[in-house]
């Protein structure tokens, strides 16, 4: 994939985990996952459809989960997970994905989003055929981190 399709996502997770949490991410290393793939904890799910066609699946454990919840809430460290911090969960890749689809829009491809479709659980199998998925690792100051996987039919990017 190319790097003007994988800095749009970047940027806008950068920009909107500090503005929203105060939080601080650094991009870790980049790479193919193979599909069907696993992942713990919470999931949000995000379409894309418009100049390309794909989906963003945004992984995080429990605790980084609480931890960015709590931020967004500005209270003490909430250690479950009830309905009001998923949807703030939900919320902030709502934001990224949607300042991710305007910083596509500058550079003439215009994208739209879907609504986020949250899942909790353990060992949980993603399979999504006929694409790549590229992993973009974001790690926070304590090493905690959370995954974008953005899923993009075969030869597209």
């Amino acid at each position: 994939m190319k790097a003007e399709y994988i800095n749009p996502f970047v940027s806008a997770s950068t920009e909107m985990i500090d503005q929203v949490t105060g939080l601080k991410t650094k991009m870790g290393k980049i790479y193919i996952k193979n599909v069907p793939y696993r992942s713990e904890g919470i999931l949000v799910i995000i379409g894309i459809t418009g100049g390309f066609h794909g989906s963003v699946v945004l992984s995080f454990d429990k605790v980084t989960c609480c931890k960015i919840a709590s931020a967004m809430m500005g209270c003490s460290m909430i250690t479950e997970l009830d309905e009001i911090a998923k949807s703030a969960i939900g919320e902030l890749c709502n934001m990224i994905l949607g300042y991710t689809a305007t910083l596509f829009s500058k550079g003439k491809i215009v994208v739209d989003i879907t609504p986020p479709t949250i899942l909790t659980g353990d060992n949980i199998e993603l399979s999504i055929p006929n694409t790549v998925v590229v992993c973009i690792p974001l790690i926070f100051e304590d090493e905690s981190q959370i995954e974008i996987n953005v899923s993009v039919a075969e030869g597209i990017l």
